[in-house]
């Protein structure tokens, strides 16, 4: 393994995650052994400064936010949940949370490392100069892939909902329940996470703008559709649950729904580059890559 390679870095980082996944149910249900105590936690921290530093790598190799292809924003979205975690960390203790994210980070990283095609080299173009042609692009896109982050957790969030809210209604011992916090307690989480999403899509959306109206030319139809839909989707939820229309296991499962939508739009949001109004389009390569 080559610490200042990227993706040698991924694959230790992944396989952390995965390990503090596996350890982490195994403290869950009770196995006696004082290693477990703290063992998940600093799987978690190990593997989050070597996807730190992985993610640090590749965007010197690009010169910018490594924005630019499938694995580089699939990881950057499982950076962005892991920080989100570690933060939420300091205010609310559960451990199980963290092992529902190590476990998400271990699949889903893995899963780009392994599949072809997710990472072409676009950095290595003969005429490759820079991902991103307007620091406020490169702004916009990394604020909206973090949002991208905190649905991720919002997501987790909601299932550990699902399986309370089925673990109460069974009115039956289940394990795995008894080890989650209150339903109220994860309703408020997923309303807490949802407001964060939100502001931070928000505001991506408005630093969007700032380049969108004033080089209109180089904004993909699809990628703004499927920004402005998202964005409203996620927007609708959150005054619909405001004001008390949408709750429980449907606003669980809506948000869910979002969110695989959200992960699945993401080979659509390619922006327009020069070339690509010269009918050249070079979808890798865009210099407004983003979200």
């Amino acid at each position: 393994m080559n610490f200042n390679d990227a993706r040698d870095l991924m694959w230790i980082a992944g396989g952390l995650y995965g390990s503090a996944f596996l350890l982490g149910f195994l403290k869950t249900f009770r196995l006696s052994w004082s290693p477990l105590n703290e063992a998940p936690l600093a799987g978690i921290i190990i593997g989050f400064l070597l996807h730190t530093r992985a993610l640090y790598l590749r965007g010197l190799e690009i010169h910018g936010c490594p924005l630019g292809n499938t694995l580089e924003r699939i990881q950057f979205i499982l950076w962005s949940l892991i920080l989100t975690f570690l933060i939420l960390r300091l205010l609310w203790r559960l451990d199980l949370l963290g092992s529902f994210c190590a476990g998400l980070s271990f699949g889903a990283g893995w899963l780009t490392l392994i599949l072809p095609n997710t990472d072409p080299m676009y950095w290595l173009a003969p005429d490759y100069q820079k991902l991103f042609s307007n620091p406020w692009v490169e702004l916009h896109a990394s604020i909206a892939i973090f949002s991208y982050g905190v649905f991720s957790l919002l997501a987790i969030v909601s299932g550990m909902y699902l399986i309370q809210r089925k673990a109460l209604l069974s009115r039956k011992f289940d394990k795995l329940g008894s080890f989650l916090p209150p339903i109220n307690d994860l309703e408020v989480a997923c309303w807490r996470l949802l407001s964060v999403g939100v502001i931070f899509l928000t505001i991506s959306i408005l630093v969007g703008g700032m380049h969108w109206t004033r080089h209109p030319e180089f904004v993909s139809s699809i990628k703004l559709a499927v920004t402005i839909l998202l964005w409203l989707g996620y927007s609708v939820v959150f005054f619909l649950h405001l004001t008390s229309r949408i709750y429980g296991s449907k606003f669980a499962k809506i948000t869910i729904i979002l969110f695989l939508l959200a992960i699945g739009s993401l080979a659509l949001v390619n922006s327009k580059n020069r070339e690509d109004t010269k009918q050249e389009i070079i979808p890798e390569k865009s210099s407004d890559l983003s979200l």
